[in-house]
């Protein structure tokens, strides 16, 4: 038999090959087999304790070596950071009679959280599937201090709640006491990390499952806000066109407008009101990689009203771009120009966009950019902008790929906010240009572009 164990990080190769020989050393003398050790984490089982031969093997790696491997662990699964080579490569060369097992702690709404997720839906898990586990700290009898406690704080009588409505445990002072003193503990020798005693230990001992996974994230957005808010469902055709129908009363055209967005894909939560102004943001793709082109709908009023995700060509996505905009009331439209293709079909078609005036200093020339452009000095504010209008509870947001991405999206060692690894941010970077149009929805200048749609 070959046994594997997967390590998420070189670094930490010695450290759970020790554990290895520690188990090795510890063997009874009438099991433990002998062994030729590998210096590169290897122990290789030549002969039983009887002296009958064996062709065994366990190894600690950041991936399989090759051949076959019966028994397979992932330690601090989580914190792969090649899901897919783990999926296509390591995971292959266990065959159906093996086993694989995963454990870690949790590390924000990731791939693995997906793969977990999955199978603890499962009511009724196969021989060849995945069975989930969680355990809460307050199961371990061992986390205790002696003492008892004259007053409990808040957060510790909700503990005492979810303790039993959820795992039938009933939380004793002792827990509680070394809780208080591991909160402290992690506070004073994690300072660097610029978390809370209390984020800290949420982490290292979560409660529930989602706080598992909530903690180890970095979330840049309130994951208990979060939590309670549900996607909207979309418009129906029937009732869009209704809508439609009793609002814009001989007017065609309109209904025409909406049968060509819908068979784009696009969602419809809130239509076109006469006199409304309205904001579209869009973040571009290629048509081609891994990343969507979106575009985002916003009302004035911080309403989201429609949304397009998808993959299309930047010459599609400057159409749809367009036809939003026009049927929006020709919204005012920030079409980010990192990837200068989009915008520059856009402008061909389209007349309400945003664009910048450049004045050269020693010429005063004037020069025309066109498109939002994300950069080191507008990242950061518009991301604060659309946090703030979120923390405040100003923002009414319906689409279930804008709240997801924004359970992903986090901060990470270097302090930059983005997609957690393996997740996408397009939607979410798409509301936030939407959200600055607001500051410049009156442009400086009309440029003129016929209506082809």
């Amino acid at each position: 038999m070959t046994c594997g164990i997967i390590v998420h990080e070189a670094k930490k190769l010695a450290e759970y090959f020790n554990i290895v020989k520690l188990a090795v050393r510890y063997l009874p003398d009438e099991l433990r087999p002998k062994t030729k050790t590998d210096t590169k984490g290897m122990y290789e089982f030549t002969h039983r304790f009887d002296g009958a031969p064996l062709d065994s093997s366990i190894y600690v790696a950041t991936d399989i070596r090759g051949g076959t491997v019966q028994k397979l662990h992932v330690t601090e699964s989580a914190y792969i950071k090649d899901r897919a080579k783990l999926k296509a490569s390591s995971k292959q060369a266990v065959p159906l009679t093996g086993t694989i097992s995963e454990e870690t702690t949790g590390n924000g709404f990731n791939e693995f959280y997906d793969d977990y997720m999955e199978a603890y839906r499962n009511q009724d898990p196969g021989d060849y599937d995945y069975r989930a586990y969680f355990y809460s700290w307050v199961e371990n009898k061992e986390y205790t201090l002696p003492g008892t406690i004259d007053e409990y704080t808040e957060e510790e009588l909700e503990i005492i709640k979810i303790a039993d409505e959820q795992f039938k445990v009933t939380v004793t002072d002792g827990q509680l006491l070394w809780r208080r003193w591991k909160v402290k503990e992690l506070r004073q020798n994690n300072r660097e990390l610029g978390l809370t005693g209390a984020q800290l230990f949420k982490q290292e001992y979560p409660l529930t499952l989602l706080q598992a996974f909530q903690s180890g994230a970095g979330n840049v957005f309130d994951t208990e806000k979060l939590e309670k808010k549900q996607p909207t469902p979309p418009m129906t055709k029937e009732a869009v066109i209704s809508w439609l129908g009793e609002h814009y009363r001989g007017d065609t055209g309109i209904i025409e407008k909406f049968n060509s967005l819908e068979k784009l894909g696009v969602k419809f939560w809130r239509l076109p009101e006469y006199g409304q102004k309205y904001l579209l943001g869009c973040d571009p793709s290629d048509g081609t990689g891994s990343d969507n082109g979106a575009i985002d709908i916003w009302s004035e009023d911080l309403e989201q009203c429609a949304q397009f995700y998808g993959k299309v060509l930047p010459d599609e996505l400057a159409e749809i771009n367009a036809q939003l905009g026009y049927f929006y009331n020709e919204a005012y439209a920030g079409i980010e120009n990192n990837m200068l293709s989009t915008i520059l079909f856009f402008v061909k078609i389209y007349s309400n966009y945003y664009y910048e005036v450049k004045i050269d200093e020693k010429t005063q020339k004037r020069t025309k950019k066109i498109g939002y452009n994300t950069n080191s000095k507008t990242r950061d504010p518009m991301i604060d902008d659309f946090l703030i209008f979120d923390e405040d509870d100003e923002l009414k947001i319906h689409s279930e790929i804008t709240l997801s991405e924004m359970r992903t999206f986090t901060k990470g060692a270097n302090g930059k906010r983005e997609n957690a690894v393996g997740k996408h941010d397009d939607a979410l970077f798409a509301a936030f240009i939407a959200i600055q149009m607001r500051k410049y929805n009156k442009p400086k200048a009309r440029g003129f572009a016929k209506n082809p749609f």
